[in-house]
């Protein structure tokens, strides 16, 4: 695993969270490009073939993990290429992708390296063990589309690797892998996204890393800005950030990079990621029912209310983010309460039962009592706008030019190579 602070000077094995506890999941369905290049090793034995067998079932039976048709049963399983220099690869069906928002499915998705499954807690944990580099060839074109430009793949590149090594939330570190394979990270959906052009921007940029103050960037993104990014202490708890730090997103003419002026509307589904809604990304409207808002106080604060009286921004960022939002209600004796919710995050997930598109947003109480929510943007728009940067390189702008905008007191560094 990475260690939090070191800068390595060759390319790092990392590991990648695909299953988590959370999912819930007792039974997938593994295949192989080619059933004599894997062996498998549980905790006493190694297990040289697959028995040509060309899929495989693996179940989580009263805490152990089984392969029946292997014969297999233990509490922990590798999944081991054992010829490395040809690329097999493994796929695995039902794979959970957008867990926790709107867009949550299940995927079907290929990976390079070394899968191991074990148990914790009763629960199936799946990850993926492989070098640095090989992950990043599948990580731009998850997060938006292989169809990008070159210089938005770099740039994409470049800022998914820092994040990566920068490793400063160390979210799942205490069930032994680095990162997990989603949004709650960074996406990751194995190596059937890959293409000729997002494999070129992790070899051309290999081992390239922005850096500020010595230090590995913490390189936040997010899907829009809505056409103006947000300061990272409005957004996480912590001081500020020189290099993320809110910046107006916009052309010479005035027109948001990632604005349907600018990335066609049309077009965009080309572009962004094939789990993602093709949706409105730059303006949006959503109706926020009496009813789903007393539900979500009920199963997100405790809160008892029987009316949504208003919904009043305390504090609003630089990007039109709703910072700390205060929601009066009613009880059930009728009084009037109050009670203040803090954090982008927060505020998107008590106002939709399927997580909000931003927490940019202004507020009109209908005739129903409902409330029609005008807004912009998707996602903290924290850093790199991904779709900014796109209409940024489709109109000729570099890699450099678009991480100086970004993270502008930032430097670009070699700090490996092949």
């Amino acid at each position: 695993m990475l260690t939090p602070g070191i800068i390595p000077n060759k390319e790092p094995m990392i590991r990648v969270g695909l299953i988590l506890p959370e999912d819930n999941i007792h039974s997938i369905q593994i295949s192989f490009s080619d059933t004599q290049c894997f062996e498998i090793e549980t905790i006493d034995r190694l297990h040289p073939s697959c028995k040509n067998s060309d899929q495989l079932s693996l179940n989580l039976v009263d805490g152990n993990l089984a392969i029946p048709e292997l014969e297999i049963e233990n509490t922990v399983l590798k999944i081991i290429p054992s010829i490395s220099h040809d690329n097999p690869f493994i796929t695995i069906e039902g794979i959970p992708a957008g867990r926790g928002f709107h867009w949550e499915k299940k995927i079907s998705a290929s990976y390079w390296g070394i899968l191991e499954f074990c148990v914790s807690d009763g629960k199936m944990i799946a990850i993926n063990e492989l070098p640095l580099e090989h992950y990043l060839k599948c990580v731009a074109t998850s997060e938006m589309s292989a169809q990008c430009p070159p210089e938005f793949l770099k740039a994409q590149t470049i800022v998914a690797r820092s994040w990566l090594l920068a490793n400063i939330e160390q979210k799942h570190r205490h069930l032994g892998f680095d990162i997990c394979n989603d949004d709650c990270c960074q996406r990751y959906q194995g190596m059937a996204n890959c293409s000729e052009a997002s494999i070129k921007s992790v070899d051309v940029t290999f081992g390239q890393v922005i850096m500020f103050d010595e230090k590995i960037c913490d390189a936040r993104y997010s899907k829009s800005c809505g056409g103006i990014t947000e300061n990272f202490e409005n957004v996480w708890e912590g001081g500020s950030i020189p290099y993320l730090v809110s910046v107006v997103d916009n052309d010479a003419k005035g027109t948001a990079f990632c604005s349907p002026e600018i990335v066609l509307e049309g077009s965009l589904k080309n572009y962004i990621g094939n789990v993602d809604e093709k949706g409105q990304y730059f303006r949006w409207e959503f109706e926020a029912t009496q009813g789903e808002l007393i539900q979500s106080l009920k199963n997100k604060r405790n809160v008892a209310a029987t009316e949504i009286v208003q919904l009043i921004p305390e504090k609003i960022g630089y990007s039109g983010r709703i910072i700390d939002l205060r929601i009066e209600y009613k009880d059930f004796q009728n009084n009037l309460q109050s009670i203040e919710i803090h954090s982008e995050y927060e505020i998107r997930n008590i106002m939709s039962p399927f997580f909000l598109y931003s927490s940019a947003f202004s507020v009109e109480k209908n005739e129903n009592g409902n409330f029609n929510l005008i807004g912009k943007g998707w996602g903290h728009g924290v850093g790199l706008c991904q779709i900014g940067a796109l209409g940024r390189a489709l109109n000729g702008q570099s890699t450099d030019n678009i991480l100086n905008h970004y993270y502008s007191v930032s430097k670009l560094k070699r700090i490996y190579s092949s």
